[in-house]
């Protein structure tokens, strides 16, 4: 049960920058820009942004991580902070480490002269004015001092900057480029210290890519063979159905975007209901609209795949951050009992495989799944590996009885919907009461298949029938499907970490994992040994593995982004254990350190047992 494993925070590069500033001064772009760059080395690189739901003003900022191995999270303090007022240096300044370096333009910026930082005051606003004719390209002089400081070649930021503002003219690249130029001459008559030389390391490995978690989805959507999605457009998921756009059309796939998100999830059942693989992204606004035509879905026994990359709520609430405030309603929200199936991505490599796994349960099973990312996980963007498409099969139509394999890199089967044979044909019964629940969907057009789809109880040939026999049979008959989708999650290999013998135990799900998995780390280095369990399926839960990862802990931790506890109340009702609840709701992912400092809390409870009993 578990793997076990040494403590993995030893690396000889691994720093974090943060850009701050007003929503519209360019600060996401300078932050991109910079990342772009790095990730064209051989490092990893971690990006968080988080910017205000107006068009224009209010606190933006853009967080990058670079490290020489794999990095889980944005990291809990910030080596080097760039602010660009009052306000970004206010709410950034306590991020900021002991000794770190603090970037500012002292027009703007008022900072406490008994800090202990290396403090550069740079006129950014003045150098772009002098450069540009304007303060709008300060963005770009503060990647030019960050050049100067990270030794990136200022050959590949150019060419980035020609990709990014090349449709606006030469001259808009030339006086950026001049910009970029004047911002790392500034560093070098301020003699800012320098910290690494990037550029000097070997180029990035072709096996790695650097997307976003929303990309991740698009990407992993296509490689599943989706060939439809409708959509409207709703902060934070809009650039799934972007991505989706661009590249769907090149496979032979179409999307449209729709007036609303019920006619969003009305359209794509249509489509799978014409035989098509379809995705249709929203957030928790969008997910409840939707929630109607889901039981309908369910109903009809039709694969959809809905993608809910979470926001702060309620209502309009928190636009542009982060929360895990859906998982109750992706769960129960439903008009009587409709079955469907919830995953929880962990990272940005991990959403691309469960999107497919997505589409594979999806297929299998014949109804909705339900894929919780949020934004914290949609927006960031990660080194992850590029997958090797030559290791991705089709599993045959007719093949009933294949387990499949949850999709990993070097192994990925692809799920058609079971097809009726010509024997099935002759007398079709679409929702024919099988053994599993499953029943073959016919394309329409297939001579003999034929059948009435309607969201009215129906017999087994989908003709209209609401007696009570008929009712408690059909639906038995779409439970019976969840009952095989909750025995082939218990088959799946435990997603446990640490020592199986330990007393102290973590839960948590989502884009958590890699926060969690850090403070681990963390406690590991201070002697306090912990395991970890994160499940990607939230519902139906593996329950006997959970049983089993429960079996002798004496304390359990759930850590979630949410007010409430949903999933520790959702563990709570299936398990009956009392665990120390960890919360979040500020709109902002959780730290490292800030799951660390709770997990040693609770060592010291147990310490305080262990005293007490001897």
């Amino acid at each position: 049960m578990g793997k076990t494993s040494k403590p993995k925070l030893k690396s000889n590069i691994d720093f974090i920058i943060r850009v701050a500033g007003e929503g519209g001064e360019g600060v996401i772009s300078c932050g991109e820009l910079f990342a772009k760059a790095v990730a064209r080395t051989s490092y990893h690189v971690f990006t968080f942004i988080t910017y205000p739901a107006e068009m224009k003003g209010g606190y933006s900022m853009t967080q990058i991580r670079v490290r020489d191995m794999t990095i889980y999270s944005m990291g809990s303090f910030v080596d080097c902070l760039v602010v660009f007022n009052q306000e970004a240096y206010n709410n950034s300044i306590n991020s900021l480490k002991e000794n770190g370096i603090l970037i500012f333009d002292p027009e703007f910026v008022t900072t406490d002269e008994a800090s202990n930082f290396i403090t550069y005051p740079i006129p950014i606003s003045k150098i772009s004015v002098k450069t540009l004719g304007k303060a709008l390209g300060k963005n770009v002089v503060v990647l030019g001092v960050l050049s100067h400081i990270y030794g990136l070649e200022h050959k590949s930021l150019e060419k980035l900057i020609d990709d990014r503002y090349g449709s606006k003219g030469k001259k808009v690249v030339e006086d950026n480029i001049a910009a970029l130029k004047a911002g790392a001459a500034t560093a070098e008559e301020m003699s800012v210290k320098k910290v690494i030389e990037l550029s000097k390391s070997e180029p990035a490995n072709e096996e790695y890519m650097f997307i976003s978690g929303n990309q991740a989805v698009a990407l992993g959507a296509i490689a599943a063979g989706c060939k439809f999605s409708a959509g409207y457009p709703l902060t934070p998921s809009t650039s799934i159905f972007e991505t989706l756009s661009k590249l769907l059309p090149l496979v032979g796939g179409k999307t449209i975007q729709m007036e609303d998100e019920i006619a969003a999830i009305s359209a794509i059942i249509g489509a799978s209901f014409g035989g098509e693989k379809v995705i249709t992204p929203t957030s928790g606004p969008g997910l409840q609209l939707m929630s109607e035509q889901m039981s309908l879905a369910s109903m009809l026994e039709l694969p959809i795949v809905i993608v809910d990359v979470q926001r702060g709520g309620p209502s309009t609430g928190l636009p542009t951050k982060t929360e895990q405030g859906d998982m109750k309603f992706a769960v129960y929200g439903s008009a009587g009992e409709s079955p469907r199936i919830i995953l929880a991505p962990t990272t940005v490599e991990d959403t691309f495989y469960q999107t497919i796994r997505a589409f594979n349960l999806a297929e299998k099973y014949q109804m909705p799944v339900i894929i919780l990312t949020d934004q914290s996980i949609g927006y960031r963007k990660a080194t992850v590996k590029m997958p090797d498409f030559s290791k991705i099969f089709q599993v045959d139509q007719f093949d009933r009885k294949k387990k499949v394999k949850i999709p990993k890199a070097d192994q990925i089967e692809i799920v058609q919907r079971q097809i009726p044979t010509e024997e099935e044909l002759k007398d079709y019964k679409r929702f024919r009461n099988t053994k599993t629940g499953i029943s073959p969907i016919s394309r329409p057009g297939t001579p003999g298949g034929q059948y009435l789809a309607t969201g009215l109880e129906h017999d087994e040939y989908g003709k209209t029938s609401q007696g009570p026999e008929n009712h408690l049979m059909m639906s038995k008959k779409r439970f019976r499907k969840l009952d095989q989708v909750s025995l082939a999650f218990e088959r799946n290999p435990m997603e446990t970490y640490g020592d199986p013998n330990v007393k102290i135990g973590v839960m948590g799900w989502g884009s958590t994992e890699g926060a969690i998995r850090e403070a681990r780390y963390l406690a590991e280095l201070q002697g306090v040994k912990i395991r970890h369990l994160h499940p990607h399926t939230i519902s139906p839960l593996p329950e006997r593995q959970i049983s089993k990862f429960l079996h002798r802990l004496k304390h359990l931790i759930i850590v979630e982004e949410n007010l409430t506890g949903q999933f520790a109340h959702f563990i709570k009702a299936k398990f009956g254990v009392k665990p120390i609840e960890v919360h979040k709701c500020e709109g902002m992912p959780f730290t490292p350190d800030e799951i660390y400092n709770a997990i040693m809390k609770v060592a010291r409870i147990a310490d305080e047992d262990n005293i007490t009993k001897a």
